[in-house]
This record gives C-alpha cells, sequence and structure tokens, in this order.
C-alpha cells in the first residue's frame, strides 16, 4: 500500500532524487544544498522508491549464479559466496572450484595481507589458475603442518610458495610435521617458539583457504597412510563426518573429539571463526552433507561451491 503523502513532501522527493540519481550528489552534499539533516535526505530517497517516484532494476548477467550466491548469503550468515558452473566434460570439480577461488582472491587480496592456505586437492590445484595484475606486497602461509615437508606425503598439496611468486609476495612456513605419534609430542612441539609464533601468524591471518575432507577411504590422512582403516572406522564411529584442518564434526556442525586433536599441528575449528575472511572453497557429489555440516558450524564466512551444491545447500530439507 503506498503512503499518501502532501504536494510538498513529493515534491522534495522528486528533488531530491533526481539530484542524487541523475545529478550524482552524495547524501551529504544534498543535505547542505538543501539545508536539511542526512537522515532527512536518506528518509526521502526511500520514501520516493516507495512512492515510486524512483524504480531500482537489478540486472545481472544472464547465465551466472548471482541468485544462488545471494541465497547463500542469506541462508547461512555469510560475509560472500561464489557459486561456479557444474563441471562439463573431463575439467575436475577440483580445478572449477579452484577457478571460482582463484578469482575470488584476485578480487579481494590487498597490499599487506597475509593469506593462510591449508592442505587439499582443491587448495592444491590454485596455483594452475591464479595470477594477478601486478605484484602485491602480500604473504602467504601454511596454516597445518605438512606443506612444508618435501620429502614426499603431503608435498604434493605444497602451494604456499608458489602461490606467493605468482602474487609477487612472500611466503612463511611452519616446519613442523602435519600429524606426530603422541599428545606428549604435540605439547612439546606447540611449545617451541619457532612453530609457536609461526601458528600465531597463521591465527592472524586475514583471509584463510581451506576445504573440507570426508570421513571415508578418500580422506587425506588415510590416503597418505597417517591413519590406519582401523582409525579412520574410530573416526566414524564419533559421529563425525568431516573435517577441516584435521578437526572433527558432525553433522550439526558441532566439534567432535578424536584422537587426532592431540596429535595435529596447527590452528584450529575455532581459529577459523575469528578470521575476517575464512574462505571454504568446496564442492561435489560427496562433499554436499560435509559442506552443508561445516557451514551449520560457521567455521567459514565466505563459500566458494559449485551449483548443484549450492542447491542442495538451499533445498528445503536442509
Amino acid at each position: 500500500m503506498i503512503t499518501q503523502v502532501d504536494s510538498q513532501e513529493y515534491r522534495l522527493c522528486v528533488r531530491v532524487a533526481k539530484l542524487y540519481y541523475e545529478n550524482g550528489l552524495t547524501q551529504n552534499e544534498i543535505a547542505q544544498k538543501m539545508g536539511v539533516s542526512r537522515v532527512t535526505v536518506y528518509r526521502l530517497l526511500n520514501k520516493a522508491v516507495e512512492l515510486g517516484i524512483v524504480e531500482i532494476k537489478i540486472h545481472a548477467p544472464f547465465g551466472e549464479n548471482f541468485d544462488l550466491e545471494q541465497d547463500l548469503i542469506v541462508r547461512y550468515n555469510l560475509r560472500d559466496a561464489v557459486v561456479v558452473p557444474d563441471p562439463e566434460g573431463d575439467e575436475s570439480i577440483y580445478l572449477a572450484l579452484a577457478r571460482g577461488a582463484a578469482d575470488w582472491l584476485k578480487r579481494n587480496l590487498k597490499s599487506g595481507m597475509r593469506v593462510g592456505l591449508g592442505l587439499g586437492r582443491t587448495i592444491s590445484h590454485l596455483p594452475l589458475v591464479f595470477s594477478t595484475d601486478e605484484p602485491i606486497n602480500c604473504t602467504f602461509t601454511e596454516v597445518v603442518g605438512g606443506a612444508s615437508d618435501h620429502s614426499g606425503g603431503f608435498a604434493k598439496y605444497n602451494v604456499t610458495s608458489k602461490m606467493a611468486e605468482l602474487a609477487g609476495g612472500k611466503a612463511e612456513f611452519l616446519y613442523a610435521p602435519n600429524m606426530v605419534s603422541s599428545a606428549e609430542l604435540q605439547k612439546s612441539l606447540l611449545n617451541e617458539p619457532s612453530i609457536s609464533q609461526a601458528l600465531e601468524r597463521a591465527r592472524r591471518s586475514d583471509i584463510v583457504l581451506q576445504s573440507v575432507g570426508t570421513v571415508d577411504e578418500t580422506a587425506i590422512l588415510y590416503v597418505e597412510k597417517k591413519i590406519t582403516l582401523e582409525q579412520l572406522r574410530e573416526i566414524q564411529n564419533s559421529g563425525a563426518v568431516g573435517d577441516a584442518l584435521g578437526h572433527y564434526f558432525d553433522c550439526n556442525g558441532q566439534m567432535v573429539s578424536t584422537f587426532l586433536d592431540n596429535r595435529i599441528i596447527g590452528i584450529g575449528l575455532e581459529d577459523l571463526k575469528k578470521v575476517p575472511w575464512s574462505v571454504l572453497v568446496a564442492g561435489g557429489e560427496e562433499k554436499k552433507k560435509v559442506i552443508q555440516a561445516a557451514m551449520k558450524g560457521a567455521y567459514f564466512n565466505v563459500l566458494i561451491t559449485n551449483a548443484d551444491t549450492a542447491r542442495f545447500l538451499l533445498s528445503e530439507r536442509n
């Protein structure tokens, strides 16, 4: 229902709207010009829309997933979301997601920023598609151990130095294993100044890019023979459906305690919540339930995923 206004207020609405939309004046400039408060200008602009004096239309490029992105932002209270097209033909889901993450990072990366990188197949594809228009004085840092171990295993996921080189920045490393053999050794390493300082730098990241893992035989820790099948079954029996940074959560996003909590060297799930831009890069059929759980746990405030996964996350049953 359109609110009734007198002719004088209607004229003011038209005048303010023309100054703002046609002449390009700011609200402060209009307020000074008309001798009214900025609050009054703001109210008159809103009234102009309400009365139909101003019509606002948003023209999004055809074929893009803007509606899905906006719905994800609202549904899961995110700072941002990117939905990439579902891969076609021989393109892997990892490469499609990496392209989305690379584009997002290029738009948001600024001089002086520290970018934390986790381990994962998707993250390992980033250097294949990332570039900047000019060198950026930034820092890429490891947020979990293992990536700087070039003897094998996790070395294939090491992209910290590559990303720093591509951006024209520098790299910081966490010279520690991803997983140790006992709680006592973990405690000892965490008390080592070089490691504790590296982890503190990681916690101060402006951006962290990380994926999530499933609790099945495709899990990186199992594939890399860091845990046995028996230990994997133990994690499954704990109620965990997925992990980030080697720490597990259930279908409702609640953290699940496992023996790995006292073995992993790296930042934790609670640390992710404190990062200004905590970015989850994940998608695909096998990751849907894991991503859904991670969203419920609010460990990430940016989601980069594919269209099919986005529709699943927005479906009524979720």
